[in-house]
């Protein structure tokens, strides 16, 4: 028999990047894919017509969390959703 490999839930494959860029066709945010410490693509969210970004995403074993980059709450998972498409809805929603 083989020797199981396990797939870290935290990675952001080519399947998940599709869906996160198809979440964010016709929402408010565009999507940038950013190296981070680790050499590793990492998702942020930047909102339409500003510079910076304003979530990062971060893709956990029951779906998607975003993460505050902001002067408010920095560092703070701000909304959580199983699917990139309710995850940027709700995003939508607090955004100004």
């Amino acid at each position: 028999m083989g020797s199981i490999v396990r797939f870290p839930t935290d990675l952001v494959t080519e399947h998940d990047r599709r869906r996160l860029k198809a979440a964010a066709d016709g929402s408010v945010f565009d999507i940038e894919f950013r190296k981070n410490k680790q050499e590793v693509l990492a998702p942020y969210l930047v909102r339409c017509g500003q510079m910076r970004p304003s979530y990062r995403l971060r893709k956990t074993g029951e779906g998607w969390e975003a993460i505050a980059l902001g002067p408010e709450k920095p560092g703070m998972v701000v909304a959580s959703a199983r699917r990139p498409e309710d995850l940027l809805a709700q995003l939508a929603a607090r955004a100004p």
